[in-house]
């Protein structure tokens, strides 16, 4: 009896052991299974939310410490994980971090970009407005000089240093520009648009404030010459050209809720420049050539300074051809002078690039000029007076025999 209550008592031993044991194996799996679990979705959740390189830093070896630490229990966790396997949840961390990363990478070279290109925009408004003050002190200076010819004279090349050095600058932010946005494609020309609203100001605010200052300069101006009214016309068409092949991606990349209307506002902006120059453009050539003695009818645009030249030019070949007078010939040569030493020499360049006369508009005129040349040069009296000098030799020669034989 003893005996047999001895052995009951160590099956019952057995079993609870048994049992004890597999309970804790049991509840261990358990763990093992919710511990992978939570630290997958703490990891996941790191990537998810992680904003810079700094967040993603530790998160490699933390994935490759996750995969070490539970690559034992690989087929306790795929079953529990069906129909995901342990390896499922390892790549799909790492793929998470690899798009993560990028993301990242893009945002902070595109954070970059934009922070390098405000400062390139505070810089340039700031050397602007510089150059602008010492345009509008040497205005003030040149209209209280006025009365002092010489020092006048001085404040005028001042001003047109101030000029050129501003054309110079403004050139060179527009070449930026282009290098920049005249290719860009689409997806960079979101991601900027969206990363620019950080911006103050942007590029597109910032041209419409340089035509601006453009517009009011011409107004302003005093005591300049044809050639410099020339040379604002081609810094405009040099603008305009600009916007014409980037107008569009920088109001679609800084102006995306309204780049129609954006665009229209700069190429308005623009117009309004192009009438500042002309009304001082047209009397200025008017007044250059008069003062080089050549008279040309009326023009306020410019074709119809393109018919005027034709015009003075014609006039001038069909006057020739009926006088053919020594006066005609100097009418010729002075203008032909002033045509190729003045026009073309010191302004050819400024004169096309402000579509104030096209190459093959000027190549017309050179033509008209080949012609003038012809007609206008007097006819030579030489042969009259050889014939004349022959004749009274034969004559003598005659007389002189006639005598002899008398």
């Amino acid at each position: 009896m003893k005996k047999s209550l001895k052995i009951s008592f160590s099956t019952l031993a057995a079993f609870l052991f048994f049992v004890s044991s597999t309970a804790i194996a049991q509840q261990s799996d358990y763990q093992i299974q919710q511990d992978f679990r939570a630290e997958y979705r703490e990891l996941a959740n790191r990537i998810d939310n992680a904003v810079s390189s700094d967040d993603l830093s530790d998160i490699v070896n933390d994935i490759d410490e996750l995969e070490a630490n539970y690559s034992e229990y690989s087929d306790l966790l795929n079953n529990a994980l069906y129909p995901d396997t342990f390896s499922d949840r390892i790549d799909d961390l790492r793929s998470r971090f690899g798009i993560s990363e990028e993301n990242i990478n893009v945002i902070e070279q595109l954070n970059e970009r934009v922070s390098s290109l405000e400062g390139e925009l505070e810089n340039y408004r700031n050397q602007l407005e510089t150059i602008d003050a010492e345009r509008q002190d040497l205005e003030t200076r040149m209209e209280e000089a006025s009365s002092n010819e010489r020092r006048l004279s001085a404040l005028v090349r001042q001003y047109r240093q101030n000029i050129e050095q501003r054309d110079a600058f403004t050139s060179q932010f527009l070449e930026s520009l282009i290098e920049r946005y005249q290719s860009i494609d689409p997806g960079a020309q979101s991601e900027i648009s969206e990363a620019s609203e950080r911006l103050q100001d942007n590029p597109v605010e910032l041209i419409k404030t340089i035509i601006a200052e453009y517009t009011n300069s011409a107004d302003q101006a005093s005591g300049l010459e044809a050639s410099d009214y020339v040379g604002m016309r081609a810094q405009h068409g040099y603008f305009s050209d600009v916007w014409g092949r980037i107008g569009d991606r920088l109001s679609e990349t800084f102006a995306p809720d309204n780049p129609v209307q954006t665009e229209q506002e700069v190429s308005d902006l623009l117009a309004a420049w192009q009438a500042s120059i002309d009304n001082k453009l047209w009397n200025a050539l008017t007044t250059a050539f008069n003062q080089n003695g050549i008279e040309l009818p009326t023009f306020t645009s410019a074709d119809a300074f393109n018919s005027a030249l034709n015009t003075y030019v014609d006039n001038a070949i069909d006057l020739s051809m009926e006088t053919n007078s020594e006066e005609d010939y100097e009418r010729f040569q002075n203008f032909t002078n002033y045509w190729n030493d003045t026009v073309k020499g010191n302004w050819g360049e400024l004169i096309t690039n402000g579509n104030v006369l096209s190459h093959s508009q000027i190549a017309a005129i050179d033509t008209k000029l080949s012609n003038w040349g012809e007609t206008a040069t007097p006819t030579s009296n030489l042969m009259f007076i050889l014939f004349l000098v022959s004749l009274a030799v034969i004559i003598g020669l005659v007389v002189l025999l006639v005598t002899r034989k008398g």
